[in-house]
C-alpha cells in the first residue's frame, strides 16, 4: 500500500477440536479458492490464471476449483474463514479484507486467517461511461463538490472502490460522491455501462478487459502511466495528491495446517515462474511482487496500519 494524501475463531477451534491431520501427501484431494466476488473482476483473473498455471504445470497433484460469490464480500469472505481447517479451502482477496474490519463492516478480519502469500499488486482507474458529461477528473469532482451527494458512485462498502474514492474525493476538499453498494469491479462496470451509477473504480486489470465496451479512464492511480494504458494519465500528472495501489492475498482458514499453507505458497510461488503466468501479468497490468512466511505476516501488518485511518472514513453514517 502507497501512502496517499490521503472471537470467533478462538470459539469455534474450542467446540471443532484439533484440525484434521494432513499426510506428507498433501493434497490428497481436490482444493477450492474462494473468489468473494462475482466472475470477471481482478481477484477472479486471479484466481483462474494461477488456476491454470498450477493445473497446466502439475505442480500440485490434485485440481483446483475457483467458487465465486458475488455479492458483498463479507459474504464469501465469512464461508472462507468458517471452512474445514483441513487445508483444502483457500480465499483469494485484497485489502478489502482490512477495509472491511477497520470500518466496523466486518466482525473479522486478516488475523482470522492462515497468510499464505501475496503474489501481485495492482493499481485502480476511475472510470465512467464513454458518453459522460464528465470528460476528466476534474470536472467530475467539480461536479462532486458544486453538487455533493449527487453523484451516484458504485462502490462495495468497505472495499478497495470504496476507499478509493473517498480518497479521490479527498483530493478536492468539499466534493462528496453519494456512494451506492454494488459490488466488485464486474459488478461496478455493468453498473456503470447500464447507467445505474454515473462512476466508479476498476482495477487496471478490470479496465483492459471492459475497455472495449464503452468505459472511459479518467486517470491512474499508479506512481507513473502504465505501458499497458499509456493513454492513461495519472493522477498526479492531473493535479490530484492520489496514489493508491495494493495486492492479491491469498489465506487459509486459521487452523489449517502447515503442510497446507505451505504447500500452496509453494505452488503459488512456482506457478510465479512460469511464461504463462508472466504473460498474463503483463496483460493485465499486475506486478509481481511475491511475499510468503513472515515477510508476507509482516507486510500485512504494515498494511493494516497504513489503511486503517482511510476505512474508517467507510463507516456509515448514523442516521
Amino acid at each position: 500500500m502507497r501512502r496517499s494524501s490521503l472471537t470467533l475463531v478462538l470459539v469455534a477451534g474450542l467446540l471443532l477440536g484439533p484440525p484434521p491431520a494432513v499426510h506428507a501427501g498433501w493434497p490428497e484431494k481436490p482444493i477450492k479458492v474462494i473468489v468473494p466476488f462475482a466472475p470477471g473482476g481482478t481477484s477472479d483473473q486471479t484466481a483462474r490464471i494461477f488456476q491454470r498455471a498450477i493445473q497446466e504445470n502439475r505442480l500440485l497433484p490434485q485440481p483446483i476449483t475457483v467458487v465465486n460469490i458475488g455479492g458483498h464480500f463479507s459474504v464469501g469472505s465469512r464461508q472462507a474463514m468458517e471452512s474445514a481447517p483441513d487445508g483444502y479451502a483457500f480465499l483469494l482477496i485484497h485489502i478489502a479484507l482490512m477495509g472491511g474490519e477497520a470500518s466496523g463492516v466486518l466482525n473479522f478480519g486478516y488475523r482470522d486467517f492462515a497468510p499464505v502469500a501475496s503474489t501481485s499488486g495492482f493499481c485502480l482507474t476511475p472510470v465512467v461511461r464513454n458518453d459522460s458529461p464528465y470528460k476528466t477528473l476534474s470536472d467530475l469532482l467539480a461536479a462532486a463538490k458544486e453538487k455533493p451527494d449527487t453523484i451516484l458512485f458504485g462502490v462495495n462498502i468497505g472495499a478497495i472502490n470504496h476507499m478509493a474514492g473517498l480518497q479521490l474525493q479527498g483530493t478536492a476538499p468539499g466534493a462528496r460522491f453519494r456512494y451506492v453498494q454494488i459490488g466488485g469491479g464486474a459488478e461496478n462496470f455493468r453498473a456503470v455501462l447500464g447507467g445505474h451509477t454515473q462512476a466508479g473504480i476498476l482495477s487496471g486489470a478490470e479496465y483492459v478487459s471492459f475497455r472495449a465496451s464503452g468505459i472511459r479512464a479518467l486517470g491512474y492511480t499508479g506512481a507513473a502511466r502504465h505501458p499497458g494504458i499509456s493513454d492513461v494519465p495519472t493522477l498526479k500528472e492531473q493535479g490530484f495528491d492520489m496514489e493508491f495501489c495494493v495486492a492479491n492475498w491469498w489465506f487459509a482458514p486459521k487452523a489449517a495446517p502447515a503442510e497446507a499453507v505451505s504447500g500452496m505458497a509453494t505452488a503459488l510461488e512456482k506457478a510465479m515462474q512460469t511464461d504463462y503466468i508472466k504473460q498474463e501479468f503483463e496483460k493485465r497490468l499486475f506486478d509481481p511482487q511475491f511475499l510468503k512466511g513472515d515477510a508476507f505476516k509482516q507486510r500485512l501488518d504494515a498494511t493494516y496500519k497504513a489503511i486503517e485511518p482511510i476505512a474508517k472514513q467507510a463507516v456509515p453514517e448514523k442516521k
